[in-house]
């Protein structure tokens, strides 16, 4: 995981950030968290997914209604 650290008071470009990695071994995450991590990333993908085939199919059926009228 990364997080974004400011190096002075009022930053005005990129480079007045620095980034702070931070990582956490799997063995120090309690089972029922892992087992809600794991829902929750999946219940993410699967919306995303749905989301995409969703406007792949309206993108189709635009595209089907425009070539019928040409």
């Amino acid at each position: 995981m990364t997080f974004i650290k400011l190096t002075t008071q009022q930053p005005r470009t990129t480079t007045a950030f620095k980034r702070v990695d931070f990582g956490v071994l799997e063995r120090d995450i309690h089972p029922i968290d892992q087992i809600e991590l794991h829902k929750q990333t999946w219940e993410m993908i699967y919306s995303t997914l749905t989301g995409k085939a969703i406007a792949a199919h309206q993108l189709q059926n635009f595209l089907n209604n425009i070539s019928t009228q040409f």
